[in-house]
């Protein structure tokens, strides 16, 4: 089943705790778009507390010149939290996919819209012994589903925003939620 997303522009938006890399996982998809040629308008809100409140970070990715850069209704919406779930998911459309991680979300009967779990904090646990690199799993998982972003391009962001020192982690972080992706049927 193809679950490509073949229209342009593309809205996304992450939404999650801070301290959970929604902000780095926003960078890293505009900055994967930017290396497939592509238009993005990126913006990123995060409350005063250094872990604990929300962070969202909205995209907009297209072909063509981009009129309007805010996020109005997503055809992407990945969620790490169950506030931004509970915030965020009733605004998506029947076409709306919605990826949440079971660790932290409970899914609730939506407007619409195919949910797509993702375990990617019990992955990263069970990996790495530690959720640090969860953002990454779900970046893997929904650039194999969606095709949103090349991987070429998604590993060229990985490479430039991550210390060398977290490099490996986090490439094999990706390649796992790859591979979960085509497991669930991508």
């Amino acid at each position: 089943m193809n679950h490509a997303m073949n229209r342009s522009p593309v809205q996304v938006r992450i939404g999650g705790e801070a301290g959970q890399g929604v902000i780095l996982a926003g960078v890293m998809l505009a900055q994967a778009a930017i290396g497939d040629g592509r238009k993005v308008a990126q913006s990123a809100r995060y409350g005063a507390a250094v872990r604990g409140g929300e962070a969202t970070a909205d995209l907009v990715i297209s072909d063509t010149p981009i009129d309007y850069p805010h996020v109005e209704t997503p055809d992407i919406l990945v969620v790490f939290s169950q506030q931004t779930y509970d915030k965020f998911a009733p605004a998506g459309t029947e076409d709306t996919k919605v990826f949440y991680d079971p660790f932290f979300v409970t899914p609730s009967k939506t407007a619409g819209g195919s949910l797509w779990e993702i375990s990617a904090t019990e992955m990263a646990i069970e990996k790495f012994g530690k959720s640090t690199s969860s953002n990454l799993i779900v970046l893997g998982f929904i650039a194999q589903l969606t095709e949103v972003v090349s991987e070429e391009s998604l590993l060229a962001a990985i490479e430039q925003n991550l210390p060398s020192r977290h490099r490996a982690a986090g490439l094999e972080a990706l390649a796992m939620g790859k591979k979960a992706a085509v497991e669930a049927g991508a």
